[in-house]
């Protein structure tokens, strides 16, 4: 009786293989050779290689734009040169403000608290040890960097007279503003 179940077995199998020699593997066979046909043979020429040129860094020697003025440096910017048309420069004996240790890009103006006399501006500290301390500021005070007195405290905006060197060596007032949310 297993003589007979494997001979079954055997001729059913045959029946499968000699059923997929028909027209479905030549189709198959087609099949796959138009998907040889589709698939790129070659490999896109990579872009030419630019060479390298480092940088070579030279103003290491020279005074970084962040960093605070040397106080020696300071007393001879202090000093008008000969041929300026005004005698306007910084006092260099005026009590300094606690927000003139900042420049204004380490300060942000987040909101005004008046009342029928006066308005208050609110500056937040950015950098350095007291990041996130909001400090009230008034009309009159100095705050930043170049000696900037404040002119005028609005909703939007804390309007600043700073006394700036310019191009001859003599100083000069510019407007500076912080402006809210800024």
């Amino acid at each position: 009786m297993n003589k007979i179940k494997i001979a079954f077995i055997i001729s059913i199998a045959a029946l499968f293989l000699t059923a997929c020699q028909g027209n479905g593997i030549s189709e198959l066979q087609q099949q796959v050779q138009e998907i040889k046909d589709a698939t790129p043979t070659g490999i896109k020429e990579l872009p030419p290689v630019i060479p390298y040129e480092p940088f070579a860094y030279s103003a290491y020697d020279l005074r970084s734009p962040f960093a605070e003025l040397d106080p020696e440096f300071e007393t001879r910017l202090l000093q008008i040169e000969e041929g300026c048309e005004t005698e306007l420069q910084p006092d260099p004996n005026r009590r300094k403000y606690d927000l003139e240790r900042f420049g204004l890009d380490a300060l942000q103006y987040v909101g005004l608290i008046s009342n029928k006399r006066e308005h208050r501006g609110l500056v937040k500290i950015q950098t350095g040890e007291s990041a996130g301390v909001i400090q009230p500021v008034y009309v009159g005070e100095y705050i930043g960097l170049n000696d900037g007195k404040i002119l005028k405290i609005d909703n939007d905006q804390i309007t600043i007279e700073a006394i700036v060197p310019n191009s001859k060596g003599c100083w000069e007032k510019r407007p500076q503003y912080l402006v809210i949310g800024q």
